[in-house]
């Protein structure tokens, strides 16, 4: 009973926080001075190049979706499947991308390829290497679902080639399509890079009619057309939902031997991490000109980057938290409409940073609520919404790995479910939570939109001030700027990887 009342208490945040801010926003524009209408959207729709916009948008998602999908998988196969040396030296060297604001990529590049990179064809390139990691990322998951017993009984009648396609790749086929639908999404309510390389996409309608008109009934019905393409997550994580997920050792997993493809799938993979990965790093690095420059960024950045550190700290405690909470919800099913908390984080994921930021100042913009919204509270509310999907569901794969009968043995001993949880299912689960906490830092640190939407007077964070800066700023300044946010960001990654290897040493 105690149980079901705490994280009934949990669910009941939850929805305060993410849930009822989007349903306190939509309901707000189908009401005026107490009047149900339709104003709003009917003034928006006949506007044709809100249409445009709405098409550039499918186009460009479905372009980056497609590239992403099937590239991922392969390299998915290749890094998690193989005999390739380095494997996980070239995963690590693919997130990058991920985990880099997009517009400092979008610059970089811009800056290399001048104005013909503006348009449609340049935030598909950026969006493509931001996206990719996560295709990746998801297939080397499932792969660790395949029965290796299938596997090894098709390679007794054929080759690697023919098991993959008729075996592999139809039992991952379910994570195929959960990444490009994931990937569509993202790319649908793309924001920062459509707008540093001014293509009209739709997400920038919402934006525009709250920055430039303060409309909010307006910002709230051009945002439907997102929040109706985001429900297709709705189905296709019901339809994952379905599958008990049994994860298999490495151990035990079928590896492919290359042989003679060994070493051109080798050079293959050196050259796309070098393409989307060190390229751009590299534009960076000689954009910056001398030491002189680094320095006067480094005095310029110091105050926001302190402020982003903390409050990037504080966001990836809160997600930390929140997000193991949430796993422990879905895995032990503890209410019966657990799939719509489920639904609701990836929903908060996949959306818009802009549209949920809009969402946030509609409702607590308040002056019974200024309390929270004129402090850097209404930013960690902004960072647990946002990223708490990464945080659950890196956790919940943990707790699906325990062994059941060891909480059965404690339960059968006498122990009571919190003896349980603080004996058992936390110290099995320290390391995971160590890697969510990391990942809550990394993505609280590298947000924008939200920040610059949310931040009260003089808490302004780094990548707002770069951003401010892409304006009018010295482009040796702005690339020195972005060096040391990327410093920023891939320092707890490095810190992580040597904590990982003194504990192998340990073992």
């Amino acid at each position: 009973m105690k149980e079901r009342t705490l994280f009934g208490g949990v669910v009941a945040f939850l929805f305060v926080l993410g849930a009822l801010p989007l349903l306190v926003m939509l309901l707000g524009s189908l009401y005026n001075n107490g009047s149900f209408t339709l104003t709003a959207y009917r003034e928006l729709f006949g506007n044709t190049a809100l249409f445009q916009s709405l098409k550039n948008s499918f186009m460009l998602a479905l372009t980056v979706a497609t590239a992403s999908t099937s590239i991922g998988v392969g390299l998915g196969i290749l890094l998690g499947k193989s005999d390739l040396k380095f494997s996980k030296f070239f995963l690590v060297l693919l997130l990058i991308p991920l985990l880099i604001p997009p517009y400092i990529l979008a610059f970089a590049w811009a800056d290399l390829f001048g104005e013909w990179f503006f348009g449609f064809w340049g935030v598909a390139f950026v969006l493509f290497s931001v996206y990719l990691p996560i295709v990746i990322l998801i297939i080397v998951l499932y792969l660790h679902q395949v029965d290796p017993y299938l596997e090894e009984a098709a390679l007794q009648l054929s080759g690697w080639g023919r098991v993959l396609w008729m075996i592999t790749l139809p039992l991952i086929r379910p994570a195929v399509v959960f990444a490009f639908l994931l990937v569509f999404i993202l790319a649908f309510g793309e924001f920062s890079v459509a707008n540093f390389l001014r293509y009209p996409v739709f997400s920038t309608q919402g934006f525009v009619y709250f920055s430039a008109f303060y409309d909010f009934k307006a910002a709230t019905a051009a945002a439907l057309p997102i929040v109706m393409v985001v429900a297709m997550v709705f189905w296709m994580q019901s339809f994952l939902a379905e599958r008990k997920m049994h994860f298999i050792p490495a151990s035990l997993m079928q590896k492919i031997t290359l042989l003679k493809l060994h070493s051109p799938l080798f050079v293959l993979l050196l050259l796309i991490v070098i393409l989307l990965v060190m390229t751009p790093l590299s534009i960076l690095i000689i954009k910056t000109n001398s030491i002189e420059s680094f320095l006067e960024a480094g005095e310029k950045a110091f105050d926001p980057l302190e402020r982003s550190l903390l409050f990037a700290m504080a966001g990836a405690t809160l997600l930390t938290v929140f997000g193991f909470l949430s796993a422990y919800i879905i895995h032990k099913r503890l209410f019966t409409w657990y799939r719509w908390l489920d639904g609701s984080i990836l929903l908060l994921f996949a959306l818009p940073a802009s549209l949920f930021g809009i969402a946030l100042i509609l409702f607590w913009n308040r002056a019974y609520t200024n309390f929270i919204y004129a402090t850097p509270l209404i930013i960690l509310i902004g960072y647990l919404g946002k990223y708490l999907a990464l945080t659950t569901k890196i956790t919940e794969v943990k707790l699906v790995q325990i062994p059941r009968n060891l909480m059965d043995a404690a339960a059968l001993s006498g122990a009571s479910w919190y003896q349980i949880l603080w004996y058992i299912i936390l110290p099995l689960s320290k390391e995971v939570l160590l890697v969510g906490w990391v990942i809550g830092f990394i993505f609280s640190l590298r947000e924008n939109t939200i920040t610059m939407l949310l931040y009260p007077p003089g808490s302004d964070t780094l990548p707002v001030y770069i951003f401010t800066q892409m304006a009018n700023g010295k482009d040796s300044l702005i690339a020195a700027l972005c060096l040391i946010m990327i410093i920023a960001t891939l320092l707890p990654l490095l810190f992580l990887g040597l904590y990982n290897a003194m504990q192998r040493r340990r073992v």
